[in-house]
């Protein structure tokens, strides 16, 4: 197993990662709320319409176009390009939120032709390092204040102290100047309901502006972020501030209803006000209904806490190289298993995977990811998909009758090999 994260850098992610498990243990407790009750009443908000799916999101769809909003549909990614050629003919700037949905359809590719800035000040410092994420939740885990305080200089020629609250409030102020000039806001969305409302949590606040400032606001959603209610968004918001970062409850929630608008002159209502005018919704499919068909309709439940690869002992080793850039840690094996090539399992560390199932009991929503790793594993097996350690220990027992291959009471195997 390769090591990925310096020494130092190891130990700062394990103190961040740990003290986010001790808030929540501690917010668990200073609410008088049972962790497993919890789990599982938010397990069978997920569940919910996850029956009956496709009557459900067509419900949803209805109910968007009714409340104003732009409904796009884009069953695989290729439907994407021409979607974004129709919204984005007239954009000159656009201000992108953190989203792992962006992450999935390499957002950055699709917008290399416009100009374009991440807002969340994690992606905005590795997009400043032209690197990778390294974590759902926390991106810029990997880069401490020195390196951050260096690159200021560099490109913004300007002396700021390695103090992460100085850092933060530069580089803050200068995403809002960005923000300001830009005409397209392009978010995620957390949760969409069956009522026909986007849901969105934060915590630094530059999702409300993206959201709101630019005349255009864009919402990339996968189809599996759909729930009954506003009130179940709610409660999911809470499960992901808790076994993400360990809060009560993040900073800020937006629910969004479609675009602003406004009757105070004669009573006529006028849409586009002082927010967005337009709001379109791109609901994204890329393999979740295949998933659905699969048997991983359990996967589909995941809210994007992070709190799994928070348990997992080969991240603290490979950071996001267990898996794949946007493909972080078994979960990001699994969406992998759907969208990439065989190859992409072998390369990204399928075999890396301890199976120790640490991220499904970490998991708020009781996804058996340890299962479905040793699933497409044997499923791999039948397609030639195998590690040449593996291989050769299967030839051995085939062989010898043992994994070791020829053995002699004189002679010590060279190689020794583990299940």
């Amino acid at each position: 197993m390769t090591k990925f994260f310096k020494e130092d850098t190891k130990n700062s992610i394990r103190s961040v990662i740990g003290d986010a498990r001790h808030k929540r243990e501690q917010v668990f407790e200073d609410l008088k709320i049972d962790e497993e009750s919890f789990k599982d009443e938010v397990v069978e908000i997920r569940k919910k319409t996850f029956t009956n799916f496709a009557e459900n999101l067509k419900i949803a769809k209805d109910n968007f176009a009714k409340r104003g909003f732009i409904v796009h549909e884009a069953k695989e990614l290729a439907d994407l390009k021409p979607i974004f050629k129709e919204t984005l003919k007239d954009a000159k700037s656009i201000a992108c939120s953190k989203t792992n949905t962006g992450r999935e359809i390499d957002l950055d590719k699709l917008l290399k032709n416009f100009e374009n800035f991440e807002t969340d000040l994690g992606d905005f410092i590795v997009q400043l390092f032209n690197e990778e994420d390294q974590h759902y939740v926390l991106p810029a885990i990997h880069i401490d204040a020195e390196d951050i305080s260096k690159k200021v200089k560099e490109v913004f020629n300007e002396d700021v102290e390695a103090d992460p609250t100085k850092l933060t409030h530069f580089l803050c102020d200068r995403i809002r100047e960005k923000i300001l000039s830009a005409d397209v806001g392009m978010t995620g969305a957390n949760f969409i309901t069956k009522g026909g409302q986007v849901v969105l949590l934060e915590n630094e606040g530059n999702i409300s502006l993206v959201s709101r400032l630019p005349k255009k606001h864009i919402v990339l959603v996968g189809i599996d972020k759909l729930v009954e209610t506003v009130e179940d968004a709610t409660k999911l918001c809470k499960a992901a501030a808790m076994f993400g970062t360990g809060q009560d409850i993040t900073q800020y929630i937006s629910i969004i209803s479609g675009p602003s608008k406004t009757a105070d002159i004669e009573n006529k209502l006028v849409q586009g006000a002082q927010g967005a005018k337009e709001v379109h919704i791109i609901l994204i499919d890329n393999k979740r209904t295949e998933m659905f068909e699969q048997g991983f309709a359990d996967f589909l439940r995941c809210i994007n806490c992070g709190s799994c690869i928070n348990a997992c002992p080969v991240y603290y080793q490979k950071g996001n190289k267990f898996g794949g850039g946007k493909y972080i840690g078994a979960k990001g094996l699994i969406s992998g298993y759907f969208r990439e090539s065989s190859d992409f399992l072998m390369k990204k560390g399928l075999f890396d995977c301890m199976l120790c199932g640490a991220c499904s009991d970490n998991c708020p929503m009781r996804i058996p990811l340890a299962k479905m790793i040793r699933k497409i594993r044997n499923d791999g097996q039948k397609k030639g998909i195998q590690t040449e350690e593996n291989k050769q220990m299967l030839e051995n027992v085939k062989k010898h009758g043992n994994p070791f291959g020829k053995v002699s009471d004189k002679e010590v195997p060279d190689k020794i090999y583990c299940c």
